[in-house]
């Protein structure tokens, strides 16, 4: 990218995450890289989570709040942070998951060459330290290889959004959006949009975010009918994917 610090713009959506949260947002103030705005979108929350942000915003303008009066879905709250991002990169991170210090460095790192188009970076499911023996470094995929991975659950790429720094140009360019009909899913069919507009993909496989298990988070009580919405939206993705060559 032009600009040899870019900004990069943190979307994260929170409903009821409470103490959570907290913890989730001093991971980002630990960040080696602090060229930063974040997107902080309360979705109606019942709890504490609202006087949560109030006073991290107090604290540091780089937070920009905003509060839902009604409970919209998180799908929502992330367009709300596409329409409102100032930054060149964005990434989209869960209210109640960790950062390690070094993963919007190395995001942005991987965007130095302009013609890079979506960064991963490697992810824990919990909060696993140490033990990690992979040597750091970029690895290029291909777009194939890339799309390949986004319904397979096991796979260190994946569909999701949080472990990977997304262009704000091409999001903008190619009307990428979060389906706000969907409360499962939204999040793969999102990246398939984004990697059929993009053409190079580069994988740093070093865990850099880690995800924790939730009891109530919405992938634990999802319905019967969200999980058949789910299985739909799986198979569009895959239809998708028979446009590219192999």
């Amino acid at each position: 990218m032009a600009n040899h610090a870019p900004l990069v713009t943190i979307s994260i959506p929170a409903y009821n995450l409470g103490s959570y949260l907290e913890k989730t947002l001093n991971s980002v103030f630990k960040q080696t890289y602090q060229n930063f705005e974040i997107l902080l979108v309360d979705d109606a929350s019942t709890d504490h989570t609202a006087e949560v942000i109030a006073k991290f915003a107090e604290q540091d303008d780089r937070i920009k709040p905003h509060f839902f009066k009604e409970h919209e879905g998180v799908s929502k709250a992330r367009n709300y942070a596409i329409d409102n991002a100032k930054g060149d990169i964005i990434v989209f991170v869960d209210g109640d998951d960790l950062l390690d210090p070094t993963y919007l460095e190395v995001i942005v790192s991987g965007f130095s060459d302009p013609k890079t188009d979506l960064v991963i970076v490697g992810f824990n499911w919990g909060w696993r330290g140490g033990g990690y023996n992979r040597q750091p470094g970029f690895e290029e995929v291909t777009k194939r290889r890339a799309y390949d991975s986004i319904n397979y659950r096991g796979d260190g790429i994946g569909g999701y959004t949080w472990n990977k720094g997304f262009k704000m140009s091409i999001i903008r360019d190619n009307h990428i959006r979060f389906d706000e009909s969907l409360d499962l899913a939204e999040d793969l069919l999102f990246t398939a949009d984004y990697m059929m507009a993009s053409h190079k993909f580069l994988f740093y496989d070093v865990p850099l975010y880690n995800k924790v298990n939730r009891g109530n988070s919405i992938i634990h009580s999802a319905t019967y009918q969200m999980r058949a919405k789910e299985q739909v939206v799986r198979r569009h993705i895959d239809e998708m994917g028979m446009k590219l060559m192999p």
